[in-house]
């Protein structure tokens, strides 16, 4: 099966591969408080991800990142991101 993820999460907000469970891309347009483990691939745009040790993570196109702390995820302007839910 081949999916467009960028053209549907823009189109709907959201791509799900059907039968893949924790798998999406959505776009994300404004901050967003995480407090699972989360692993995340940016398909466009550019996500600043803050840490709780005050540290952050800068991801831009075709780079991601394994988180297993709370975290924050914040947008530059708008960013289609894949997330993965273990």
């Amino acid at each position: 099966m081949k999916l467009h993820l960028v053209r549907m999460a823009k189109a709907q907000g959201q791509a799900r591969f059907p039968g893949v469970e924790g798998f999406e891309a959505r776009v994300l347009q404004a901050p967003e408080a995480v407090e699972e483990t989360r692993m995340y691939l940016v398909l466009e745009g550019e996500l600043i991800i803050d840490l709780p040790d005050r540290s952050y993570l800068h991801l831009r196109r075709n780079e991601a990142a394994h988180l297993q702390q709370p975290h924050n995820l914040v947008p530059v302007d708008s960013a289609v991101v894949v997330v993965w839910k273990p």
